[in-house]
């Protein structure tokens, strides 16, 4: 063998023993990493763990198709804890794993946390499930595939006045994620009365270990109102009906759309019967591509998917569309606006130049231990 041909040989032996997990240079194509970033213990965990079944099905199901143009997708799944340092750490992780872009987090707090980091580092963030105002309208690298709580709070608004007739209310407002929370009331509140409701008491109330809910919902119970609104967790609103139910059985209770998971009928149990709460998808859909993933979800986890489970698969199907349309030098931001248009498993929506979209509410009451669609 000549020397020319026996160091082509040796080069290529090489490529293979040094590149990567030794794939790129022997036929096969390095992984695409992509980050998952909720909490998965404590409070908020249902949201953490249905965004996080969400993404893992849809990774799943790519990668047996092959994934992104003979890429395989790499998940990294990281806990926030939810604690906004934690949050911090985690996406710094991510960010030196050069992840191509990271679904989540799963709350606005963590989001206000973590998005300058991701975009001071040019990596694209999708949120599933985070609707704080302080974040729409920002050039920045964070998008969203739910509407913010402007958005959301009118429709309530709508709701209560023309479905419900309550012209008088008491809200409760959890302050471990006031970025939501207040967020969701600034709009809210003033678009309820424009529209002739008087917002009563305001309680507010931090979610910690110590938390006197029977105390919390007396306050919240001031002045007989026609009914309460519940910005909070699943788990505490399942805690603040309880109480209700002891103290004034008949007053209208309604959450706003973070409860609206399956783990507040779980707690609740028959105290929740008659518990409205706005949902964003519908959960009787009949969609091709959502009957499709509910089966695949029933399957895979043995539990029907709740609103994280839908907006996580949705966000990570962005990024896939997205991988797939980018070219050349382009940034998977400049892909996703460019194709600005996706479909979800049950509506299209399009971002606007802030990475934002409009989506619809479904409203639902509890029954018989389902969320029903109101007429």
């Amino acid at each position: 063998m000549s020397y020319h041909r026996w160091f082509i040989s040796f080069s290529l032996i090489a490529m293979c023993a040094l590149t990567t997990l030794g794939l790129s240079a022997c036929g096969e194509k390095e992984p695409m990493r992509i980050g998952y970033v909720g909490s998965v213990s404590g409070r908020t965990a249902d949201l953490g763990i249905g965004g996080r079944n969400g993404v893992q099905l849809a990774v799943e199901q790519l990668n047996a198709k092959g994934g992104v143009d003979g890429h395989l997708v790499e998940l990294l799944l990281k806990d926030d804890e939810n604690d906004p340092v934690k949050a911090q750490q985690v996406v710094k992780e991510l960010i030196e794993a050069r992840v191509e872009a990271i679904v989540g987090p799963m709350t606005s707090n963590m989001a206000l946390a973590v998005v300058p980091l991701a975009t001071a580092a040019g990596v694209l963030m999708i949120a599933p499930s985070v609707a704080s105002n302080d974040l729409s309208g920002k050039d920045d690298q964070f998008f969203r595939v739910i509407a913010d709580s402007a958005f959301h709070a009118t429709g309530m608004v709508r709701f209560l006045l023309d479905k419900r007739q309550v012209k008088t209310l008491n809200v409760v407002l959890e302050m471990g994620n006031k970025a939501y929370t207040e967020s969701w009331f600034s709009s809210f509140e003033k678009s309820y009365a424009n529209a002739g409701g008087k917002v009563g008491k305001v309680v507010r109330y931090a979610a910690t270990m110590d938390v006197d809910f029977s105390k919390l919902a007396a306050a919240a119970l001031e002045g007989q109102p026609e009914g309460v609104v519940l910005a909070s967790s699943a788990v505490d609103a399942a805690l603040f009906v309880n109480q209700f139910r002891q103290k004034q059985a008949g007053v209208q209770i309604f959450t706003t759309e973070w409860a609206g998971t399956g783990k507040l009928i779980e707690l609740g149990g028959s105290n929740v019967e008659g518990v409205f709460a706005p949902q964003y998808f519908d959960r009787y859909n009949t969609a091709p591509a959502y009957v499709a993933f509910r089966s695949a979800y029933l399957q895979r986890f043995n539990q029907e998917p709740g609103f994280p489970a839908v907006t996580g698969f949705n966000a990570i199907q962005v990024v896939f569309s997205s991988l797939r349309a980018r070219q050349g030098k382009e940034t998977l931001k400049q892909a996703l606006l460019r194709v600005r248009v996706f479909d979800g498993l049950q509506e299209t929506f399009s971002f606007d130049d802030f990475g934002d979209v409009q989506n619809l509410t479904f409203f639902t009451v509890i029954k018989d231990g389902r969320y029903l669609m109101v007429q």
